[in-house]
C-alpha cells in the first residue's frame, strides 16, 4: 500500500511539472510566431512630371510639380500603372513629360502604382504656339496658361530650352488649371540647305503644302519640319522642283544642278504698293517684290506693314499666268478704326473673311540694329534669310524671329527670340554648337535624298 502511495505521488508530481512547462511555452512560442512576422513595406508619393524613361533600366524620374526635386523609381510586372483612361499599361510605355501621381515602397523604390490624376488637361498636335515672356504666358490650342521656371520642355532627345522650339513643331502640352507644367515636342524640325541654285537667286523658294516660303539669297539654309516635303523654286516664270526627307535636328543638301525646267501652273504676280518702303508678307516671309513674284498657283496669306500706317492683310489667291495686285495703305492716325484695314485697287482684292490676325508679326526698325556675337565663326540665319558669320550686325528686325546657327561639323540649332520694340540695339548670344556625329547624313549627296519632280509643281496636287 505504501509503495503504491508512492507511484501515484510520482505520477502526480511528474504531471504537475509537464503542465508548468507547458504553460510557460504557449507565450514564448507566441512571441516568436509575431517577432518573424513581416512587416508591412512603408510607401511615399510624389505628384511630378516625367522627365526620363529608361526602359533599359525600367526605371522612371519624376520630378515634383513645384520644385526641382527628382526621384527615380522602378517599375515592374507588380506595379499598377494606369493610363488617364484608367486602363492598366506597361512601364515603357510612360512618355516623358506626363503628370503622374506615384506612390513607391520606400525601402526599394519600386512602383506600387501610378495614374493620371483627375485635374490633369492634355492637349496633343499643337501646331499654333507662342511663349510670351514679358508675362510668363504659352499661347497653345487657343488658350492662354502660365508657364514658369519649373515648366518642362523636353522631345525625344531629352530636355530642351523653351527657345529651342520652332513654329515648325508639332507639341503635346500638359498643366493643371491655368498652369502648364510640361511641354513637348513630339514632331521636330530639320533643315534644309540648297546647292547649285544660281538660276533662282533672287527667287522664292515653297517647302510642301503648307505655305512654307523663303526668298532665295545666298548661303540658303531653310527650317523646316521634319518629314518628307516637295521643295520648289520660282523665278521669272521657271520652276524646279525635288522631292526631299527632312530628318529631326539634321541638315540635308539638295542639289539643283541637275535643274531642269519643269512645267505647271505658275504665276508671276507684280504688286504696286504705297507708300514706298513698305514691307510685303507671304505666309509670313518678308519677300522683295522689286519684281514680280514667281508663284505657284493657290492662296497665300499676304500682309503689308510699315511703322505709321494701319497694316493690310488679307489672302492672295494666285490663278493666272500674270497678275498685278494693288495696295495702298492708310495713314494710322486717319483710320476710322483701330481695326481699320487698308482697301486694294479693284484689280485684285484679297477677302477679307480670309484675313489672319498673325499674318504680319514683324516690321523692320532701320535705326537700329541685332548683333549676333556667339558662337564665333557660325552661320548666322534670320527666318531663313543667310546674315552673315558671327560675330555679324544687321538691320533690327521687331518680333518673333527664329535665328538659325550652323557651321561645318557641328549641329544645326535653330532658336526662337522675341525682338522688342524698345529703340534700343540688341545683342544676342546663343551657347556653342555641338560637335555632330561622323555618321550624320547631312554630308551626303542629295541624290540620295532628293529626286527631280516629274509632275506639275501646283500645291494643289
Amino acid at each position: 500500500m505504501k509503495r503504491g502511495y508512492h507511484t501515484l505521488a510520482c505520477l502526480i508530481v511528474t504531471a504537475s511539472l509537464v503542465l508548468s512547462l507547458g504553460g510557460c511555452s504557449l507565450p514564448f512560442q507566441k512571441e516568436k510566431a509575431e517577432s518573424t512576422a513581416q512587416p508591412q513595406a512603408a510607401t511615399k508619393s510624389v505628384t511630378g512630371i516625367v522627365v526620363e524613361n529608361n526602359a533599359n533600366l525600367s526605371q522612371i524620374q519624376v520630378r515634383e510639380l513645384e520644385s526641382d526635386v527628382i526621384c527615380t523609381l522602378a517599375y515592374a510586372s507588380t506595379s499598377k500603372i494606369m493610363s488617364r483612361y484608367e486602363s492598366e499599361r506597361e512601364g515603357d510605355s510612360i512618355s516623358v513629360g506626363e503628370i503622374l501621381h506615384v506612390t513607391y515602397n520606400t525601402d526599394n523604390a519600386k512602383i506600387v502604382s501610378a495614374t493620371v490624376p483627375e485635374d490633369v488637361w492634355e492637349y496633343q498636335d499643337v501646331k499654333k504656339f507662342a511663349f510670351n515672356k514679358d508675362e510668363n504666358m504659352l499661347t497653345a490650342a487657343g488658350r492662354k496658361f502660365q508657364y514658369t521656371e519649373q515648366t518642362f520642355c523636353g522631345s525625344n532627345l531629352g530636355q530642351i530650352q523653351a527657345m529651342e522650339l520652332n513654329n515648325q513643331d508639332v507639341l503635346t502640352v500638359r498643366g493643371i488649371g491655368i498652369r502648364a507644367y510640361s511641354v513637348v515636342r513630339t514632331q521636330g524640325h530639320g533643315y534644309i540647305r540648297l546647292a547649285n541654285y544660281n538660276d533662282f537667286m533672287g527667287g522664292i523658294a515653297e517647302v510642301g503644302d503648307e505655305g512654307l516660303m523663303a526668298q532665295i539669297g545666298e548661303n540658303m539654309l531653310i527650317t523646316a519640319p521634319e518629314g518628307i516635303h516637295r521643295v520648289t523654286l520660282f523665278k521669272n516664270g521657271r520652276a524646279a522642283a525635288k522631292t526631299v526627307e527632312v530628318a529631326n535636328e539634321r541638315e540635308t543638301i539638295v542639289d539643283y544642278g541637275d535643274y531642269k525646267e519643269v512645267a505647271g501652273n505658275i504665276g508671276e504676280v507684280t504688286f504696286e504698293i504705297e507708300p514706298e518702303g513698305a514691307d510685303l508678307y507671304l505666309n509670313g516671309t518678308r519677300v522683295d517684290y522689286s519684281t514680280p513674284v514667281t508663284l505657284n498657283f493657290g492662296k497665300y496669306r499676304l500682309g503689308v506693314a510699315l511703322s505709321g500706317y494701319t497694316s493690310y492683310t488679307g489672302i492672295l489667291n494666285v490663278k493666272s499666268s500674270s497678275e498685278t495686285i494693288s495696295i495702298s495703305l492708310e495713314e494710322a492716325n486717319s483710320a476710322v478704326s483701330s481695326d481699320a484695314t487698308a482697301t486694294p485697287s479693284p484689280t485684285k482684292k484679297p477677302s477679307s473673311s480670309d484675313s489672319s490676325s498673325d499674318t504680319v508679326t514683324k516690321k523692320i526698325d532701320s535705326d537700329h540694329t541685332i548683333t549676333v556675337t556667339a558662337p564665333e565663326g557660325a552661320e548666322v540665319f534670320v527666318d531663313n534669310v543667310y546674315k552673315g558669320m558671327a560675330p555679324c550686325t544687321f538691320t533690327k528686325i521687331i518680333g518673333s524671329l527664329t535665328i538659325t546657327l550652323s557651321d561645318s561639323g557641328y549641329e544645326t540649332k535653330s532658336y526662337s527670340v522675341d525682338i522688342l520694340d524698345d529703340g534700343k540695339n540688341a545683342k544676342l548670344s546663343f551657347a556653342d554648337l555641338v560637335k555632330a556625329d561622323s555618321d550624320e547624313s547631312d554630308s551626303s549627296d542629295s541624290s540620295a535624298t532628293s529626286t527631280p519632280s516629274s509632275t506639275s509643281t501646283s500645291n494643289n496636287e
